[in-house]
């Protein structure tokens, strides 16, 4: 069953957004979108973000986001900041994290 939810991560100088497509029968992150009024540099690590998190099982975010933001520069928030909201929008959509 595909589920979706949207979550919201307040990061030390701004907020990062999570939209997510579940498949709750596999355990998979099927589709991901990361918005937010965050600086990250490369301006492409977001869509780095987003492809690493394609089909990834919902207990890997953290390493998913990790892996995909090692390297990057980030302003005013962390990579937790973006797995809290990738998994609270898991949550809402149903899920348990």
């Amino acid at each position: 069953m595909l589920r979706g939810g949207e979550g919201v991560k307040r990061a030390g100088k701004g907020v990062v957004r999570a939209r997510v497509l579940v498949d709750f029968e596999s355990g998979r992150i099927v589709e991901a979108l990361v918005t937010g009024d965050f600086i990250a540099y490369p301006e492409d690590v977001v869509w780095r973000l987003e492809a690493f998190l394609k089909g990834a099982p919902i207990s890997e975010v953290h390493a998913r986001v990790a892996a995909a933001l090692e390297g990057a520069r980030l302003v005013g928030c962390s990579p937790s900041d973006f797995a809290d909201a990738i998994l609270d929008a898991v949550k809402k959509a149903g899920g348990t994290v």
